[in-house]
């Protein structure tokens, strides 16, 4: 049977409706077809188009492991897969693994740091890496973001930006296209960020704490290269932890407030979500706030070193997937909790970790959070190297 002949328009326009995960095993095709899939005019579009097939990843005891959570069934079921196998090419040991202590992701690509502070940005669905070298080297309080600037044509060129506490505070901006890192204006006062930023539309969001110990929310825009504070929801003498994007269009925090007697601290635990945010108008746009959900009012209970990881949160189901971390080195309970409105038939305690040392790490190296994320894998490549730094 002979395949009928197709204009290489029309093969373009059918591919790019077609998810990433199917289109990677068409790369060893065909000359043609590889050329095409690695084009970033194609990429870019195929981005903005294809169905996403997002998946879990968490992060657990330095490495990515492919998470399967079930919110159709009651309680929810979570099933930890394989880990994900990321080869140290610095190592004398073949088999030995990077060990990641940090995650940052946007498009498909991970920016891993690693536990004695490497930088290397991985895309699993390609198998594409490259190591980040910086002439100062990376100290263990820098910390990162990883998100990109669009110009007119809507193509998109990758970023990370690097922020630490010196004599002055420090911020720079590493540019995958020229492979090059330069200093850039720090704002107004350090910024003291909190938990874990997330990448939401090629800008990076974080909760940060002032001077005074109030919260606000943070973003850093890629494209003009600026911070912007916003304001969280009005809701007095409440804390705030865990970042999370819903749906790749809004973003999500978790909120908390103490509410029991001093024997048993109870929290009242509350989901807010914001506007869709359109990083293509023109005028900075204000964030509004709503309250999507409350969970576990009669059920968390936590201590002073408690805090919430990472957040996912299913608005549609009223349910929400949070990590914990009670402590380093310590018998405490390190679990992933799951919370709905209907407390009694949702929340579980789902222990991720048996060995608490795995949570210990020395002086000069980077400990591993638990953090979960929505994953959607990407032909975004990771550029070819043009200048030396």
């Amino acid at each position: 049977m002979v395949m009928p002949y197709l204009p290489s328009e029309l093969v373009e326009e059918i591919l790019s409706w077609v998810p990433a995960t199917s289109l990677v095993k068409l790369l060893s095709t065909c000359k043609q077809w590889n050329a095409l899939l690695k084009d970033q005019r194609f990429t870019e579009k195929q981005l903005r188009r294809a169905p996403k097939q997002p998946q879990i990843l968490m992060l657990k005891e330095y490495r990515f492991f492919p998470t399967r959570v079930d919110v159709n069934v009651v309680p929810p079921s979570i099933e930890l897969k394989d880990a994900l196998s990321l080869k140290d090419p610095h190592s004398n040991k073949p088999s030995k693994q990077v060990r990641i202590a940090e995650v940052y992701h946007c498009d498909g690509l991970l920016l891993c740091i690693t536990r004695d502070s490497g930088l290397v940005v991985w895309n699993p669905c390609l198998g594409e890496t490259r190591w980040i070298q910086h002439k100062n080297g990376y100290k263990v309080s820098c910390r990162f973001a990883l998100g990109y600037e669009s110009n007119r044509f809507d193509i998109r060129s990758y970023k990370i930006l690097m922020f630490f506490r010196g004599k002055p505070d420090e911020f720079e901006i590493y540019e995958f296209t020229t492979n090059t890192w330069r200093v850039v204006n720090a704002p107004s006062g350090f910024i003291r960020a909190k938990y874990h930023g997330v990448c939401l539309r090629g800008n990076a969001y974080w909760l940060h704490v002032d001077d005074n110990a109030d919260y606000h929310f943070l973003r850093f825009d890629f494209t003009r290269e600026r911070f912007t504070s916003f304001c969280l929801p009005q809701s007095p003498s409440r804390r705030y932890m865990a970042l999370s994007v819903v749906r790749e269009k809004q973003l999500s925090v978790l909120s908390y407030k103490k509410s029991g007697h001093d024997v048993v601290e109870m929290w009242e635990v509350e989901m807010w979500v914001t506007n869709e945010i359109d990083t293509k108008a023109e005028e900075e746009e204000e964030l509004s706030w709503r309250k999507s959900f409350a969970v576990g009012k009669n059920r968390i209970r936590v201590n002073g070193i408690d805090c919430y990881t990472s957040l996912l949160i299913d608005e549609e189901k009223k349910v929400a997937l949070c990590c914990n971390l009670s402590g380093l080195c310590s018998s405490n309970l390190n679990v992933v909790y799951t919370m709905g409105e209907d407390d009694d038939e949702y929340y579980t305690e789902i222990p991720y970790i048996e060995k608490q040392w795995l949570l210990c790490h020395g002086e000069d190296e980077r400990a591993w959070r638990p953090f979960f994320f929505s994953y959607v894998p990407s032909l975004v490549q990771i550029q070819p190297k043009y200048i030396s730094n």
